[in-house]
């Protein structure tokens, strides 16, 4: 359940991962950054992600050292860091795969890599894990948003370029490469840095496919950015909620024992099974659960009775209309038969496509101040699903906070377990 907190973000410094935090989940934010919990789950992916990137970190620093280091010697250098990296911390969700299918999943990244980009002359490095920033005016206040570059390179034509390497199973399409925003915002910093800059290229190595996807922002969606990011501090300083925002990420939180959507599950999944029938909360469930099993039978018999119903209505009216009456006289009641014709106009659910036309004419006359209204339901929907653009968000927010008005609502729904429903 989502309660005001007691505590307020403090930070004055915000990174792009940082900002995703907050966007995939509020709550995990506030548990990480507000609440400072500090966890971190060690899992496969991360161990291979973090020692291709050290390896790779090696590889352009003996480069721009002069020296360019053989396939097996780069071999050697990721070996040594993924031995350093995996240890009896890492959770294994998939027990499909072992510690050493994990290491040839990142030696073979590095390889293929390797084989795509010597003799590495294409381009010059600049920096490597370079901290870049730049400062933001939020709401009156200056905050920074600042992270580190996996590398910073100069291309030919002068262009710099950001390059961050992916260890990803999946390989996303040029349009999610397009709205990325983490190295966009690095693109500010550098431009801040430099500002002669003519030209960035943002570059995303998908090291286990072999493919680089690289985008070119012009001056509007750069724009954009600054409001978008700004739009999106001034939401977390004015958060008190917190909300859980669950989703595919779930699985991965570090923080699901603390989670109101997991602790419990949790919990009650330790508990010893002569313990668990006994347990408060399960009982509960359990005579919640007999109650909508009973509340589901009712309903079914209410369908039945009410198709019955609307049978026989039938029946009367056209009784009634073959015998030209308006009531039909029974023993012990009497049914009123009304025969009239109503307009029905095109709704949502209903012939959407003539809806849409039909509010194209009417907004281009008079009559739709007469007739259009605030769809206050839209307005909070909208809020609750995060569905606009951050700077939309802050202002119906706003509108929210100044015009509405919180009440505590309880809502309660089953959800069966997945191993109750195949027993």
């Amino acid at each position: 359940m989502d309660q005001p907190h007691l505590e307020e973000d403090r930070s004055s410094k915000f990174s792009p991962s940082k900002l995703s935090v907050y966007q995939n989940c509020p709550r995990r934010y506030q548990y990480r950054y507000v609440d400072k919990i500090s966890r971190r789950r060690k899992t496969p992916e991360t161990v291979v992600g973090l020692a291709v990137h050290s390896s790779f970190e090696e590889l352009y620093a003996l480069v721009s050292g002069g020296k360019i280091p053989t396939l097996p010697e780069l071999h050697e250098i990721y070996e040594r860091e993924f031995a350093s990296e995996w240890d009896e911390t890492v959770v294994e969700k998939d027990g499909r795969f072992a510690r050493d299918d994990w290491r040839k999943v990142g030696r073979d990244c590095v390889e293929l890599y390797y084989q795509g980009h010597q003799p590495f002359s294409l381009d010059r490095t600049v920096a490597i894990e370079k901290r870049v920033g730049f400062p933001i005016m939020v709401d009156g206040h200056e905050y920074r948003i600042e992270g580190f570059v996996d590398r910073l390179a100069l291309a030919p034509d002068g262009a710099f370029e950001i390059v961050d390497y992916k260890t990803a199973k999946s390989l996303p399409n040029q349009a999610h490469a397009d709205e990325d925003w983490q190295l966009a915002l690095y693109e500010l910093a550098v431009r801040r840095e430099w500002p002669d800059t003519k030209a960035v290229r943002l570059k995303w190595h998908y090291v286990r496919h072999g493919k680089t996807l690289v985008s070119v922002r012009d001056d509007a969606a750069r724009a954009k950015l600054l409001t978008d990011a700004s739009a999106l501090i001034s939401a977390i300083k004015r958060d008190h909620v917190f909300e859980t925002r669950p989703g595919p990420l779930c699985d991965w939180c570090e923080y699901r024992d603390m989670c109101p959507l997991f602790a419990d599950p949790i919990r009650v999944a330790a508990l010893p099974a002569a313990e668990r029938s006994k347990d408060g909360g399960v009982k509960l469930v359990a005579g919640y659960a007999e109650i909508e099993e009973r509340r589901k039978r009712l309903k079914d018999e209410l369908k039945t009775v009410e198709a019955e119903r609307e049978k026989i209505e039938n029946d009367i009216a056209e009784w009634a209309q073959n015998a030209g009456v308006a009531v039909v006289a029974g023993e012990r009641a009497q049914a009123s038969v009304t025969i009239k014709d109503e307009m029905h106009l095109p709704t949502k659910t209903g012939e959407p496509e003539k809806l849409i036309k039909l509010e194209d004419e009417v907004r281009k006359t008079l009559l739709w101040n007469e007739v259009a209204r605030l769809d206050g339901h839209a307005l909070l929907e909208g809020l609750k699903s995060r569905r606009w653009a951050e700077p939309l968000l802050v202002l119906a927010k706003d509108f929210a906070d100044r015009y509405g008005h919180i009440t505590h609502k309880r809502t309660v729904r089953l959800k069966r377990r997945v191993d109750d429903d195949e027993a």
